[in-house]
């Protein structure tokens, strides 16, 4: 069982941009991106039933995160929190919901990005520079994907993520 490493908890974020779209550097969040086309068709996004988490490339599984998009106005329920997002976060999110349980630290930049994704209705990526409680520099890179019951409605979001030290190779 993983132990929450408190070394990866945020103190402050350097820098934060979107990506023009897929980084075919990154080819395993390719892949999931091309996975959620192809249980979405023509949707918005696919339900959350059908986005099934081990058909992803299991590398990726514990850097993914899976949430609801509950409540007026918005919450944000962890239905999934990968063992890697448990790791870097330093603390396990499955099962909480981002306001309602009083969230500190990591959960914040999903805050900020879904209501983008939401107003785009559509993926978006993103790069994120952080600075760990404990002085760490660190880069996330992540896509961010709808999920829809009605297949209009954005209902969810899924995460995927890699994560860097800040201008080195996956940590």
């Amino acid at each position: 069982m993983l132990r929450p490493n408190s070394d990866f908890k945020i103190a402050h974020v350097v820098k934060s941009e979107f990506l023009d779209g897929p980084d075919p550097s990154l080819p395993v969040l390719v892949q999931v991106q091309d996975y959620w086309n192809s249980v979405r068709g023509d949707r918005v996004g696919p339900r959350v039933r059908e986005f099934r988490i081990e058909r992803l490339p299991v590398e990726i599984i514990p850097a993914v995160a899976v949430i609801d998009i509950v409540g007026s106005p918005p919450d944000y329920y962890y239905r999934f929190f990968g063992s890697r997002m448990v790791e870097i976060a330093g603390q396990d999110l499955t099962g909480r919901r981002y306001y309602a349980d009083g969230i500190t630290g990591y959960g914040f930049v999903n805050a900020q990005l879904l209501p983008i994704m939401i107003e785009r209705r559509a993926p978006i990526w993103t790069r994120v520079d952080w600075v760990s409680e404990k002085g760490r520099e660190l880069t996330t890179i992540s896509v961010r994907l709808p999920l829809s019951e009605d297949g209009e409605t954005i209902t969810g979001a899924v995460t995927a993520n890699r994560f860097e030290k800040m201008g080195l190779n996956d940590i």
